[in-house]
């Protein structure tokens, strides 16, 4: 297990509605359970899959798959969602 520092920003990503990956992607495009041609942006959360590839720990995941510290190595899409910038998270607070 990896520890990454998040700075209180994975919920924002993981609860983001715009990541869910809907269940035809998510067996057509991200490939789940299918070991390495799995995406490997793939995360599981409270609201079901979501997609982590335009987020902080892009690069850290990225890493895991180039050295081979993770069994899902694939990126197979453009991504859901986006970055996730500070104003954009204040504004969504008003």
């Amino acid at each position: 297990m990896y520890s990454i520092d998040f700075k209180n920003q994975l919920n924002d990503y993981l609860l983001d509605e715009n990541r869910k990956i809907p269940k035809a992607h998510l067996d057509s495009v991200c490939k789940i359970y299918k070991k390495h041609e799995t995406c490997r942006y793939l995360s599981l959360s409270t609201i079901g899959y979501v997609c982590m590839k335009k987020s902080p720990i892009k690069d850290k995941l990225d890493e895991l798959a180039r050295t081979k510290k993770m069994v899902a190595r694939a990126d197979n899409c453009e991504g859901l969602g986006n970055i996730i910038e500070k104003n954009e998270k204040k504004n969504q607070k008003k």
